[in-house]
């Protein structure tokens, strides 16, 4: 009997850790964390949040550097052309217009950016998210209560879901 009990354990734990190694790998699967040098180096740059800014590229492009909206935003972080052309003549890169899909560019250019909005915003993380993901004039008009666009809601709603899973792996 004492046999028996031992292999149900030892089986159970088996499946167990089967359950466990298929769930990590759907998880880095569905939230994957490419170009992690190069986000690490512009979160920090910028004093951001590395898991912010992982969360922020996951809702924008899924990590596809070749990413590009209906409405014309480019890039990991999902930049407009004209934002992207600001942030990038702020930093003084060299070339600029022809970066939009280079990672540790659209990394730099959306995280400067992210930056701006926490500042405009006297780092009122939700805010800036709004203003970078409708504007910052529709952020205002949110947060004097106008109803907030159901696609910033989800966005604010992934943002959260996705910062709780890249929160784990710091």
């Amino acid at each position: 009997m004492k046999g028996k009990v031992m292999r149900a354990v030892t089986a159970t734990a088996a499946v167990l850790s089967a359950g466990i190694v298929v769930a990590a790998v759907a998880l880095c699967i569905v939230f994957p964390n490419k170009y992690a040098d190069k986000l690490n180096a512009a979160a920090d740059e910028f004093g951001l949040d590395r898991a912010l800014v992982r969360s922020v590229v996951w809702a924008e492009s899924k990590f596809d550097p070749s990413a590009k909206s209906d409405k014309g935003a480019s890039g990991l972080m999902q930049l407009m052309p004209e934002t992207f052309a600001a942030c990038a003549t702020a930093l003084n890169i060299d070339g600029a217009e022809n970066k939009i899909f280079d990672p540790e560019t659209s990394l730099r250019c959306g995280c400067y950016y992210l930056s701006l909005m926490l500042d405009k915003f006297d780092g009122d993380v939700n805010a800036a998210l709004m203003a970078y993901n409708a504007g910052e004039q529709n952020a205002r008009k949110f947060l004097a209560g106008e109803a907030v666009f159901p696609e910033t809601r989800k966005y604010l709603s992934d943002i959260k879901l996705a910062k709780r899973v890249y929160g784990l792996f710091r």
